[in-house]
């Protein structure tokens, strides 16, 4: 059983170490917007969600038609940079994912700090998005909280301790938040006292696949569960991802597109972007790191533009009834350039900018439909996700090879344009359920005395389909790539 807590949803699989999910079910997370606190504040109800994992994991189960004695194992993950909160006890005391930006001003605090650099320790930044900003924000606004504050962890290891009754700090998810050191996966006990925050003691780290516990009876029988099944510590979702994408070999590349996409590059050590518009990260594999780039919210702008010009609330279905007409449409889109976001995100200056859609006018002469206009963000998106693999590639010369997952890996079009305006083969896990694979064979490797995760890895490298670019179409994406990049520049001069 895979759990991954995501953006918005919490997702329970079912299924084996390789090939696909018997059973996948997605259940949205209830987030709220705390009183007295920032409008960028957010959180969720510790007690609902776990209530929320029972019931999900039960309809996994049932979906996946199989006993529940079946299950050998329990891999649990999340999104990167979420944080709870835990007193003496460990009851938690504040759960926020990601998306809780209330400490904007700690985290400015912590970039300018000349004394302690963030960056060095982590390979991440901006401080608003470590864990240390959020607990210097209660220090400051909610004592009261603070003052109970004992240790801190991201939001899988706190399912992990509610699951088995253990609690340890997977290092690669560790690493995002600022908990783990990039080098060597140990926890930042180091920086408790520079930041003012020596009432925190962070857990012991463990490596991505260890076994923490057994799941606990409170949980195990009402699902049917054997009590002894072992409960895996698995790398972030986006790691995950790689896995489930057989991508861990050096110089390959692995773009996990769902809400937003990430472009990694595997290095056997770590490789740092001196201007810091790139993180560095820990590979779920043993000596192994990544270097990534971020292209920004895709999924979540593309499902935001089909809302406004379809005004539809499933557009799951959209995207699949609206897929043929796109692949129609030649590159280009009839002249409708969009500019949406996506694009290279800098991780230390992440600001607000300008955007739109630019087509020829007068729009009488040539109306573009609404096909159009979903196509050229279709069009931007892989624009993004080039301009992401070039920086990544001025470090260490062309990738090995590049493969590509997640929830946008669903769309055909997609598909055919990114290995058009990439101009080379690309390898498409076409399911889009990456992470939920990788969280399967961490398990499936930690449990079993079978296959390492490498080897399962490399199978699920054969489950890969090969996307091969049309010459006569990448030629023009070229040059439709310098023209996107060129007015991407000049609307980045627009002041707000």
């Amino acid at each position: 059983m895979a759990i991954e807590f995501g953006k918005n949803n919490l997702t329970i699989s079912v299924g084996a170490a390789t090939g696909a999910p018997l059973s996948t079910i997605k259940a949205p997370v209830e987030f709220f917007k705390p009183d007295n606190a920032p409008s960028s504040a957010l959180e969720f109800d510790p007690t609902k969600f776990l209530h929320l994992l029972s019931t999900t994991a039960e309809r996994a189960i049932g979906a996946a038609d199989i006993s529940p004695t079946e299950i050998s194992g329990i891999g649990v993950t999340s999104q990167r940079q979420g944080l709870v909160l835990l007193d003496l006890a460990g009851q938690p005391l504040y759960v926020g994912p990601y998306r809780d930006m209330r400490a904007s001003k700690e985290g400015a605090e912590i970039d300018a700090n000349a004394l302690v650099d963030l960056w060095e320790l982590t390979g991440h930044a901006p401080g608003v998005t470590s864990g240390w900003a959020r607990l210097q924000w209660f220090v400051s606004n909610k004592p009261e909280i603070y003052d109970r504050t004992r240790t801190a962890c991201s939001i899988a290891d706190w399912i992990i301790l509610e699951l088995t009754g253990e609690l340890l700090l997977e290092e690669t998810l560790a690493v995002e938040s600022g908990f783990g050191m990039v080098a060597t996966g140990d926890p930042t006990n180091v920086l408790t006292q520079a930041y003012n925050l020596g009432d925190i003691q962070l857990p012991a780290t463990c490596s991505p696949g260890t076994i923490v516990g057994k799941l606990k009876k409170a949980y195990a029988d009402p699902l049917g569960i054997d009590t002894n099944t072992p409960v895996v510590a698995c790398g972030p979702d986006t790691q995950s991802g790689l896995i489930g994408l057989g991508t861990y070999q050096s110089n390959e590349i692995g773009i996990i597109s769902g809400w937003n996409t990430s472009c990694m590059r595997i290095t056997e050590l770590p490789v740092f972007d001196d201007t810091r518009a790139m993180l560095t990260g820990r590979h779920v594999i043993r000596n192994r790191w990544v270097l990534e780039g971020n292209a920004g919210d895709t999924g979540a702008t593309y499902q935001w533009l089909l809302s406004l010009i379809y005004g539809s609330l499933d557009n799951v279905e959209v995207m699949k009834s609206i897929d043929d007409p796109l692949g129609r449409i030649e590159p280009g889109s009839t002249g409708v350039n969009a500019f949406l976001g996506p694009s290279l995100v800098h991780s230390a200056n992440i600001t607000e900018r300008m955007g739109g859609l630019m087509f020829p006018i007068p729009a009488t002469n040539d109306p573009p439909d609404r096909f159009d206009i979903a196509r050229s963000a279709l069009d931007s998106f892989a624009f993004a996700i080039r301009y992401n693999i070039e920086r990544l590639n001025s470090f260490r010369g062309p990738a090995a090879n590049i493969s590509f997952g997640g929830g946008m890996a669903k769309t055909e079009t997609f598909r055919t344009i990114l290995a058009n305006v990439l101009d080379c083969e690309i390898r498409v896990a076409e399911s889009g359920e990456t992470t939920n694979l990788g969280t399967f064979s961490q398990v499936a490797a930690s449990i079993g005395s079978g296959p390492s995760v490498s080897e399962i890895a490399s199978e699920r490298a054969l489950e890969l389909v090969k996307h091969e670019p049309d010459p006569s179409h990448s030629a023009i994406y070229d040059g439709l790539y310098s023209e996107w990049r060129h007015k991407e520049r000049m609307i980045g001069n627009i002041e707000q």
